[in-house]
């Protein structure tokens, strides 16, 4: 089995619903995501995937949320959870079946994330 990783960062802004603390209010971070897949079978080029493959998925995240108000794009409170639950889905809707999707983990600090896996 190999196990690859790649990671992709953006900024974004939220404000979490619900939610007694400073962290109800509009703030902002520079997020950091990682996707972890596996596989046992080697391509023709001897590769799980291109990484090139993960990182343009990554982009089309990045593209998605870069420089956003979070809030103005889903209609639950978008926390680390959700949104690595969210973008573990975006992931395994877009690469191949033989490919299996790990974890994918949010990190809203340098030392705060959220992990999502089935």
């Amino acid at each position: 089995m190999w196990r690859l990783s790649v990671d992709k960062k953006f900024s974004a802004a939220h404000q979490l619903t619900n939610y007694n603390g400073p962290c109800e209010n509009l703030h902002g971070h520079s997020w950091k995501v990682q996707t972890v897949v596996e596989g046992s079978e080697l391509n023709e080029s001897g590769l799980v995937i291109d990484f090139r493959e993960l990182k343009d998925i990554l982009k089309e995240i990045h593209d998605k949320f870069d420089h956003k108000y979070l809030n103005d794009l889903f209609e639950e409170s978008p926390t680390s959870e959700f949104l690595s639950r969210y973008i573990f889905h975006y992931v395994k809707e877009r690469i191949p079946a033989c490919i299996s999707l790990v974890e994918v983990s949010v990190w809203e600090s340098e030392n705060a994330r959220a992990t999502y896996f089935e």
